[in-house]
């Protein structure tokens, strides 16, 4: 009877074990406000003249810094690599330029509508210098350009867009307010409630000036975020389908990465933690 009672025990243990051995594993997500190691080492990443490119290896990712550098200097942009930090985390410095923009993401040039490439997700975790080190304006947040040929109003052919989601401050609002259309130059056209927040949607005519295809009139489209965070998880996808709910079509994507771009000053911003995700 024990016996039959030991080998009852045993098949049902296996069964068990057969049945767990047999699910799904289920990815671990991380709550990246809680990813804030600091990370070491790391490289410079390369730029000529007032800009440099390129993709990083191993990574998914690509990496973009310009400068205009009329008196500037100790400009880089340096990448912790594809073991630290989700593999896109970076650290960006500058004194004293024109304008910087360095970012870290996917970049896919001639690329294809945003809903080829599901739904966007990006995971960030930083530290940063304090009020005023960027200058006149700053944006840190999500960052890229769409190309839309096909568009009604030629203006709209070329698009920039920014999902800002924490600033350096200036003389003309602190750290805790939101930028408005002094920064932007633009209109508020709307709103948008995403992650826990109110993004207000400016629009913003920039004529003749630098772009991904020369000197142009384009565009300009940001969703501000009304509560400032150093963390967090953007869901870009959200953005770009309220955006086209208004009318604004984006059409081809070049690129979506995570910026900090400064209007001048002298600072810096560290990554513990910068991951891009595509979920269906």
């Amino acid at each position: 009877m024990k016996i039959k009672i030991l080998k009852s025990i045993i098949t049902v243990v296996i069964v068990a074990l057969s049945f767990t051995l047999s699910l799904p594993i289920i990815a671990q997500t991380v709550d990246p406000c809680t990813q804030n190691t600091r990370l070491t080492g790391g490289i410079n990443l390369k730029m000529e003249g007032h800009e440099g490119m390129g993709p990083l290896e191993g990574t998914p990712y690509h990496y973009e810094m310009w400068v205009d550098k009329k008196g500037a200097q100790s400009i880089t942009l340096s990448w912790y690599g594809a073991n630290q930090g989700g593999g896109a985390a970076f650290k960006a410095t500058w004194v004293n330029p024109d304008c910087y923009l360095g970012r870290i993401g996917y970049f896919w040039g001639d690329g294809q509508e945003y809903t080829a490439y599901g739904n966007i997700f990006v995971d960030f975790n930083y530290k940063r210098s304090g009020r005023g080190t960027a200058g006149g304006w700053s944006y840190i947040g999500i960052y890229g350009w769409s190309r839309n040929p096909n568009a009604e109003d030629p203006n709209e052919r070329l698009i920039e867009y920014y999902i800002v989601e924490d600033w350096f401050g200036t003389n003309q609002q602190s750290d805790d307010t939101p930028l408005d259309t002094r920064v932007t130059l633009g209109k508020i056209i709307d709103t948008i409630t995403v992650d826990g927040s109110i993004y207000d949607i400016h629009k913003s005519l920039r004529t003749q000036k630098p772009s991904i295809d020369g000197t142009q009139t384009f565009t300009q489209i940001f969703s501000v975020r009304r509560n400032l965070r150093n963390c967090g998880t953007i869901s870009v996808t959200e953005h770009f389908k309220k955006w086209e709910d208004l009318g604004l079509k984006l059409g081809n994507l070049y690129e979506a990465k995570f910026l900090v771009e400064a209007g001048g000053g002298e600072g810096w911003i560290d990554m513990s933690h910068l991951s891009f995700s595509q979920k269906d």
